[in-house]
């Protein structure tokens, strides 16, 4: 087959000078261009799948603005390109309306086959953020004559116009700006598939637990919104999104029908979680004769799909299954709304009035401009679709939460009136005989002797809580006093700036300083965080810093590639008092030209340690610069009791030692180190 090819391509190869086609230079190409505009491109309409099963006197007509495809589902196209550059590069084709692509590249004696396309294995795309993209490899000086085979499924557009050649350059571009378009519906698609499987999984182990039908029917629902997820295709930027690409026929076959199924299932819940089943008998037929409805147009639409796909069909029955379920799905919420007496009705028809307005808005969004027939408004219909889905499952959620605390309620209270029961019946029991009676006074000092065991194990629990929130009331109240010393510090610092009407400086300050108070509050209820919090909380404190320095100041954080400061644990504002200390103290003194600060991290055999080094000048004369000022550094007494009740409460210990720094006997600067060891390695230095 092979030479049977070659010898095809050499014969076409001689015939190409009597087509008169041009050659298509990588020179030519500066940004993206219709393939027919920028050189010769040729059509012919053959059956074959194969470039060997083409027949030697195929006729090749040229294509220009007026050419149209004469079959409606495949295509065959020829054109040639040279690499004329100094650098092997790509050829990238844009092919917008195609299913399925293969181009042959014939250079010489090598004969290369590319296929891409939606219809096409994904494992086959050399372009995996697009399936429409086709780069074609060229080494320097080589020509290339590409034949293409275009293919689209029954229904579907194939346009030989909508040929895109374009850069690389261009390729990534239209990449980036089409994957920040839909970032936002693809992060919302997850978060929306997150969700709805945990619940599902939640409520089919709640299912197996109680064996109550309406849980099973429930985590149906769920499990087709996440087919439905899973189906609704995005473009291919993330594995999740990639998975509706794995078979791209079969997700069209499947969409259609997993709505109606899953929809049926919503009707099945809806009657048992509101009762209808037991207490209204005709509205109950009237939605048993709905959802068979659905079940059978879903499975019949299903089996169909499965042999023959017709994407037509499946427009005109998005149509009228709209057309149909929306109106019958309103008339039921309000059937329900007036006669149904439930105490779970009103989540009933919360959930299910989001669901219907998110697929109304779905519905009358144009899917492509994201607009309302009146105007832009800025809704995407498949995130307001699944966002009506989501709403819906928190209402059943709590709807199904209530209705079980209800049935606890009544299952207490009747278990409540028979251990009453039983009681009088003891106590009947026990007035008979004198045996009995004595049974039931050893029972007696037996129980009295359980509580009072009991009662001193309850006391004693209760006291090692109170000393524990006692400690916690302690740390938080130390806290309390930091961030408002903290504050007070950087609000100074601002209205320096705007008394030395530098009002560009505080308006960035400012804006900083909100960003920093917001971390701060965010972390203030909490014990402990992690270092990495702390360090992005450092770094924008010390740029805030760096404004009150006209110049003259820098700062670095240094930390070891093999350390991951997501896992240690420190308290909040663990560093801050110390860096504030070295900046105030240390450097706003100094009259060094550049003013030095550096925080580095290293890994110790047991533990972490923390350095904090600055070229200020020194504890010594800082200590004669505070008691000239007559001010005490509030932040650091602070910082120690903390750490000291930290040690005490937590299993970490954290040493802190300060020292001084010296260069030819004259202060350089000071050093605070912290020893930071885990509790197992607090353990082993104690043995």
């Amino acid at each position: 087959m092979y030479i049977r090819a070659i010898l095809l391509f050499i014969g076409w190869t001689i015939a190409a000078p009597a087509i008169g086609q041009d050659t298509l230079t990588r020179s030519s190409i500066k940004q993206d261009h219709y393939l027919w505009q920028i050189t010769k491109l040729y059509t012919a309409n053959h059956a074959a799948k194969n470039i060997a099963d083409l027949p030697t006197n195929l006729k090749w007509e040229k294509v220009d603005s007026l050419s149209l495809t004469k079959n409606q589902q495949y295509t065959w196209l020829k054109t040639i390109i040279q690499n004329d550059t100094d650098n092997p590069t790509y050829f990238d084709f844009d092919i917008w309306f195609a299913d399925s692509i293969t181009v042959v590249a014939v250079d010489g004696d090598s004969v290369k086959t590319y296929e891409s396309g939606a219809y096409t294995k994904l494992i086959n795309w050399d372009f995996y953020e697009d399936p429409q993209i086709l780069p074609i490899y060229c080494e320097v000086g080589h020509t290339k004559t590409l034949y293409f085979r275009l293919w689209s499924a029954p229904g579907r557009t194939l346009s030989i116009h909508d040929i895109y050649i374009q850069t690389r350059e261009e390729s990534l571009t239209e990449t980036l700006s089409s994957y920040r378009l839909f970032i936002g519906q693809m992060e919302f698609n997850g978060f929306f598939l997150g969700a709805v499987t945990f619940a599902m999984i939640f409520f089919i182990f709640i299912f197996i637990k109680v064996n109550e039908t309406i849980f099973l029917l429930y985590a149906l629902y769920l499990l087709g919104a996440c087919l439905y997820a899973i189906l609704v295709k995005t473009l291919p930027y993330s594995y999740i999104a990639r998975i509706s690409y794995i078979d791209y026929p079969l997700s069209y076959k499947l969409g259609e029908p997993i709505q109606y199924l899953f929809f049926a299932a919503y009707i099945a819940f809806g009657k048992r979680l509101l009762d209808v089943d037991h207490h209204y008998g005709f509205l109950n037929k009237w939605l048993q004769y709905f959802m068979y409805i659905l079940l059978a147009g879903g499975i019949t639409l299903l089996l169909y799909n499965l042999f023959q796909l017709d994407f037509l069909l499946q427009k005109k029955a998005f149509i009228v299954s709209r057309a149909i379920i929306l109106p019958f799905s309103i008339v039921g919420l309000i059937w329900i709304g007036i006669s149904v007496n439930s105490p779970v009705k009103w989540f009933f028809l919360a959930g299910s009035s989001s669901f219907i307005i998110g697929g109304l808005f779905a519905i009358i969004v144009d899917p492509k401009t994201n607009q309302f027939f009146w105007g832009d408004l800025g809704v995407n219909p498949i995130v307001s679709f699944k966002t009506g889905i989501l709403l819906e499952s928190i209402c059943f959620a709590l709807a199904l939460g209530y209705k079980i605390r209800l049935t606890q309620n009544a299952t207490e209270k009747a278990t409540k009136d028979y251990i009453n029961q039983l009681e009088l019946n003891r106590q009947m029991a026990a007035s008979e005989t004198e045996r009995l009676e004595q049974m039931v006074h050893k029972r007696t000092d037996e129980l009295i002797e359980k509580t009072r065991q009991i009662e001193i194990q309850k006391q004693r629990q209760l006291r090692v809580d109170f000393e524990r929130k006692l400690a916690e009331m302690e740390m938080k109240g130390l806290r309390s006093q930091m961030n408002p010393h903290f504050i007070f510090n950087s609000l100074n610092s601002i209205r320096y700036q705007i008394l030395s009407e530098n009002y560009e400086a505080a308006s960035t300050y400012l804006t900083r300083f909100a960003k920093l108070l917001r971390y701060i509050l965010q972390n203030s209820r909490e014990h402990t965080i992690n270092l990495d919090e702390e360090i992005e909380m450092n770094r924008l404190y010390l740029l805030l810093e760096g404004l009150r320095f006209s110049q003259g100041f820098e700062f670095e954080f240094k930390i070891h590639d093999d350390i991951d400061i997501s896992e240690i644990m420190v308290p909040p504002m663990l560093l801050q008092p110390y860096i504030e200390n070295a900046i105030k103290h240390g450097l706003v003194p100094s009259k060094k030209p550049l003013k030095r600060l550096e925080i580095s991290i290293s890994k110790l055999k047991n533990g972490y340690t923390i350095v904090i080094e600055d070229n200020g000048i020194g504890r010594k004369m800082a200590s004669t610069h505070t008691k000239l000022h007559d001010k005490q550094s509030l932040g650091m007494i602070i910082s120690d009791e903390r750490i000291a009740l930290f040690n005490a409460h937590f299993q970490i210990k954290i040493k802190v030692i300060v020292s001084d720094l010296v260069e030819n006997g004259n202060p350089a600067g000071t050093r605070i180190t912290f020893h930071y060891k885990p509790y197992q390695n607090v353990y082993n230095d104690i043995n």
